[in-house]
């Protein structure tokens, strides 16, 4: 500031070595050091009182926290179907305990802190920052320099951070995930593994199921949105927002089918999951092909994203990683797309070497799927994590039949996926190159290219798509690309159809992770260990009310696991490769301490 200017020039140039903490700092002729506020401090001995009663409240709160979740955990198991826990469930229960415990304890005295008076520590950018009150016996000219800079130092500090058994309050937020994600665990245990909520029969009625479908379209055509930032319209083909509507359409009918019965849609599940899974190498290849990041953090951020909730459901409901194929189909075929990147990325600007990956990636799919007995030797270490025993069907002794049989119906559509991230600079040409044409021969060009894809839907239709369920399953894993590349070309077929999006679809796109799992257990009801949801679950007597109440507990629950799970990515995946290590190997010892004192209970 000028004023600051002008007075330093007045000065001696050693008086800006006054600044120095007070106890190096030699008294110099007509200055001595003042604590700060030295009249308003409180005496030493209040204010380690003071600092103290917060964490005193804070274990108090999570000891009565503990004392209640014990006799939760006591009521939960009295009315459990099961008594027989592992010692994971065990001690993933005593981590859940734990979770809600510290947060409901820090809670409690980041509450109090304040009106105890006790402000805790200077956060991190006011740390250096300590109000000096310099005093002058002669009044000169330094002194009003000294007291005039620590007034703007004190001015500028923000309020002390609170600080409970070194958790700071910027820190509140991942006990609060955690607390909130650990409640939910509990809900989803308490819906399908207790007898507190009923489960009823599946109503199977075509009528009801497609009327419900069209029902949520006309919502979702009543959410028309453009896509693009206020003011912008953007045109290009598959972004963001419109993929995301694709999942969420797709999704909405997959778990209608589960939840009325409609086998009769079953061909076009498996296209819908082929989607899914092109999707995976449409999307993957289009991130490492442009950005080149091939660092651990984003990789191991997406491994957090497709498996962490998917982990905690497996220990806590006691169930097989492969029950819940679809993160399995997705871990691996992620796994696919980057190494077909990362291998000689530095090349993937070169067209031929490009495509010489996916071919050999190609290659590699066909020697695993389609060469007898590879397969079951390149996945036979893996069957304790993808093996599955499915009660519903014990004449499959195999217990890698699962993840064969999942895995290799859209063994190839990833690839194409790849294929079409690469083509797409080229396609988003042609459709640029369309829409300047004159009106005339862009009206004809676009009635040609609807006119071919209607052609090739309908003898794909005709020829594969109407086939019997068996029957269909051979076909797919080598046709499932033809009607996705038809729906690609449908889909943006006009400036107009790519500028716009179904933002209902789109919300229910970004939790398509977490409404396939949770379907499983909270808007229907298994029929077990392993087992899949062939019943419903029952709150009111009423179909359709009942279908409202639980849909909306199911949606919103959903969303909240999505939103943790992005909170505790961040903290627990920083963006260093040293974090990552440190992080990994505290929760590797808290897995095994956990574990041990899960063998410890049930021993």
């Amino acid at each position: 500031a000028p004023w600051r200017r002008r007075t330093r020039a007045a000065t001696t140039p050693t008086v800006w070595s006054e600044l120095s903490p007070p106890s190096r700092r030699r008294s110099r002729a007509g200055y001595r050091p003042v604590a700060a506020d030295a009249a308003s401090s409180p005496p030493r001995d209040a204010s380690k009182g003071m600092a103290l009663l917060p964490h005193l409240a804070c274990v108090a709160a999570a000891s009565g926290a503990l004392a209640a979740y014990r006799f939760l955990l006591i009521w939960m198991g009295s009315i459990s179907e099961y008594t027989d826990y592992t010692a994971a469930q065990l001690g993933v229960a005593v981590a859940y305990g734990l979770a809600i415990a510290a947060w409901f304890g820090v809670e409690v005295g980041m509450f109090l802190s304040p009106r105890l008076g006790y402000g805790g520590v200077p956060s991190s950018e006011d740390a250096g920052l300590k109000g000096i009150k310099v005093a002058s016996e002669s009044g000169g000219e330094d002194a009003s320099v000294l007291t005039t800079e620590n007034e703007s130092s004190r001015d500028s500090i923000s309020p002390p951070e609170p600080v409970i058994f070194g958790i700071r309050s910027s820190g509140l937020a991942a006990l609060r995930a955690a607390a909130e994600f650990s409640a939910i665990m509990g809900y989803v245990y308490l819906c399908d593994r207790t007898t507190l909520f009923a489960k009823g029969p599946k109503t199977v009625s075509p009528t009801m199921f497609w009327g419900l479908c069209a029902a949520v379209l006309t919502v979702g055509l009543c959410t028309l949105r453009l896509a693009g930032k206020k003011g912008e319209v953007v045109t290009a083909p598959l972004q963001r927002d419109q993929t995301e509507e694709w999942k969420g359409w797709m999704q909405l009918q997959f778990i209608f089918y589960h939840y009325f019965a409609e086998g009769e849609i079953y061909n076009a599940i498996r296209l819908y999951i082929a989607a899914y899974v092109w999707m995976t190498g449409f999307g993957n290849f289009s991130y490492y092909y442009i950005r080149k990041d091939f660092t651990l953090p984003r990789f191991m951020q997406m491994m957090w994203r497709l498996n962490f909730f998917v982990a905690f459901v497996c220990v806590t409901m006691n169930n097989e990683y492969m029950l819940y194929y679809i993160a399995a189909m997705h871990t691996f075929f992620t796994w696919g797309v980057f190494f077909t990147c990362w291998i000689g990325h530095q090349y993937n600007d070169n067209n031929a070497v490009c495509l010489l990956k996916i071919a050999a990636a190609t290659g590699v799919t066909v020697l695993l799927y389609d060469v007898p007995g590879v397969f079951h030797a390149v996945f036979k270490p893996t069957a304790g994590l993808l093996g599955f025993h499915d009660p519903l069907h014990p004449e499959f002794t195999d217990s890698l039949h699962e993840w064969f049989f999942r895995s290799g119906l859209d063994h190839f559509v990833w690839i194409f996926g790849m294929l079409c991230a690469y083509s797409f600079p080229w396609y988003d040409r042609q459709l640029l190159a369309i829409e300047d044409m004159p009106s005339g021969k862009r009206a004809l060009a676009k009635a040609a290219v609807i006119g071919g894809a209607l052609a090739v839907g309908g003898w794909y239709v005709h020829t594969y798509f109407l086939r019997p369920k068996r029957e269909y399953n051979k076909v797919h894993p080598y046709t499932s690309w033809i009607p996705i590349a038809v729906f690609l070309v449908l889909r943006n077929a006009t400036a107009s159809l790519r500028a716009r999006y179904m933002h209902l679809f789109t919300w229910c796109g970004k939790v398509t992770l977490e409404t396939y799992i949770l379907q499983f257990h909270i808007w229907m009801k298994s029929t077990g260990i392993n087992g899949s949801p062939k019943f419903l679950m029952v709150w009111l007597p009423s179909f359709w009310l009942n279908m409202a109440v639980v849909s909306a507990v199911y949606f919103v629950l959903s969303y909240r696991v999505f939103k943790i799970t992005v909170v505790l990515r961040d903290v627990a995946v920083p963006k260093d490769n040293r974090g990552i290590f440190v992080n990994s190997v505290i929760m590797a010892v808290a897995t095994a301490a956990f574990y041990a004192v899960g063998v410890a209970l049930k021993g």
